[in-house]
C-alpha cells in the first residue's frame, strides 16, 4: 500500500525560499554536532621520493628479466658458449652493450617525466588550496555585512522607521531578494569549503523519509502555487528509516526540488520514495524541457550550468547534493531525454 501525499494541503504561501529557511535556521546547531568527519575529496598526493623509488624497482625489474631470458636462450635452450667466438661474439657483445644503452636512455628519459609530473601535480594542488582558502575566507568576510545588511532591509520593509510608498516598497523587496540570493551562494561556498577540506561534521540521527518528504513539500507549496506548478509525493505505507544528517538531507531535497522548479515552465513535480532490496530510493522528476545525455553528468560538477544561462543560480546547488548523498554512504544521479523532463535520483542505504 501505498499513500499520495499533495504539497497543497497545507497553506504556506509565505515561506521564504526553502534554501534560504532550511541553512538559516540550524547554522549554530550543525556548527557545533558532533560526529564523523566527512573525508576530503581529494586524497594527499603520493610522496615524491616514494613514487620515484617505486619507480626504479620496477623499471630495474622489467630490464634485467628480459636480458635474463635472452642470456638463457642464448646460452642454453639453443646455442653454447662457443657459438659466441669470433664475429659472432663480437655482435652478441655490440647487442647488448646497445640494449643496456637504451634501457639506460629509457630510464633517465622516462624518470625526468615522471618528476615533471609530480611536480606538476604538487604546484596545482597547492594552487588548488591556495584558491580554497580564499573562497572560504571570502565567504566568511561577506557572511556577517550581509547578515547586517539583511536586517536593514527587513526593517524598512516592516516599516520600523515609518511607513513606505509603493514607490519605495519594490526596490526595497527587490534588494531583500538581492541580498537573500547572496546569502545563498555565501552559504554554498562555505558547505562547499567544508566538504572540500574534510570538515564537515554529519549528525548521526535515525531520519524518517515520509515525513522529511512531506514537510519539504509543504515548503514548496507557496512557491509552486506561484509558477502554477503542482507537487506530488508518492509514499510507501512501511516506515523508510535511515540514519545520517536530518538538516543536511533536507538541504539536498530541497536543492533538488529547487532545481526542478527553476526549469519547469508548467506541469508538475512529482516525488516518489521506494525501497529496493537494503536501500531506499527517491525519484524528484519533473516536465521541463530535459537533459542533454552528455550533460547529465557534467550538470554535477560546481560552477556547471546547462539549459537557461539566465535562470537564477551559481552551479553548486547540485553538486553539494552529490557530495551530502556520497557522505551518506549513497548515490545520487540523473536520468534525461530533452523534450522528455528529468529525473533526479537518490539512494541511501537503509537504517538498522
Amino acid at each position: 500500500m501505498r499513500r499520495r501525499v499533495h504539497a497543497v494541503m497545507t497553506p504556506t504561501s509565505d515561506v521564504t525560499p526553502p534554501s534560504e529557511t532550511t541553512r538559516s535556521a540550524h547554522v549554530a546547531e550543525r556548527s557545533t554536532a558532533r560526529g564523523p568527519s566527512s573525508r576530503s575529496s581529494r586524497s594527499e598526493l603520493p610522496d615524491a621520493r616514494r613514487l620515484l623509488s617505486q619507480f626504479n624497482i620496477a623499471f630495474s625489474l622489467m630490464s634485467i628479466i628480459p636480458l635474463l631470458i635472452c642470456c638463457y636462450l642464448v646460452t642454453v635452450k639453443f646455442f653454447s658458449l662457443s657459438a659466441l667466438q669470433g664475429l659472432n661474439g663480437v655482435y652478441f657483445l655490440f647487442a647488448v652493450v646497445f640494449a643496456v644503452l637504451g634501457l639506460v636512455l629509457g630510464y633517465t628519459v622516462t624518470q625526468e617525466i615522471l618528476r615533471r609530473l609530480v611536480e606538476a601535480n604538487a604546484q596545482l594542488d597547492r594552487l588548488y588550496r591556495i584558491q580554497a582558502n580564499f573562497v572560504s575566507n571570502v565567504a566568511h568576510e561577506l557572511r556577517t555585512p550581509l547578515a547586517i545588511i539583511k536586517g536593514a532591509l527587513d526593517n524598512l520593509g516592516d516599516g520600523l522607521h515609518g511607513a513606505l510608498t509603493s514607490d519605495q516598497l519594490e526596490p526595497v523587496g527587490m534588494s531583500q531578494r538581492e541580498v537573500n540570493r547572496l546569502r545563498r551562494l555565501v552559504g554554498d561556498l562555505l558547505d562547499l569549503a567544508q566538504m572540500e577540506s574534510g570538515k564537515l561534521q554529519l549528525r548521526q540521527e535515525d531520519v524518517g523519509l515520509q515525513d522529511l518528504l512531506t514537510t519539504v513539500a509543504k515548503l514548496f507549496h507557496g512557491p509552486f502555487k506561484e509558477r502554477g506548478l503542482s507537487v506530488s509525493v508518492d509514499l510507501p505505507e512501511a516506515p523508510a528509516r535511515v540514519v545520517g544528517d536530518r538538516d543536511r538531507l533536507q538541504q539536498v531535497l530541497i536543492n533538488l526540488l529547487t532545481n526542478a522548479m527553476k526549469f519547469t515552465q508548467q506541469g508538475e513535480i512529482r516525488v516518489r520514495l521506494s525501497r529496493e532490496d537494503q536501500m531506499f530510493r527517491i525519484d524528484v522528476e519533473d516536465t521541463g524541457p530535459g537533459i542533454a545525455r552528455e550533460d547529465l553528468e557534467r550538470i554535477f560538477d560546481k560552477f556547471e550550468r546547462v539549459g537557461d544561462r539566465e535562470a537564477e543560480g551559481s552551479g553548486l546547488g547540485l553538486a553539494i547534493a552529490r557530495d551530502i548523498v556520497q557522505l551518506h554512504h549513497g548515490r545520487l544521479w540523473a536520468e534525461s531525454e530533452l523534450g522528455r523532463g528529468s529525473r533526479f535520483i537518490i539512494q541511501l542505504p537503509a537504517g538498522s
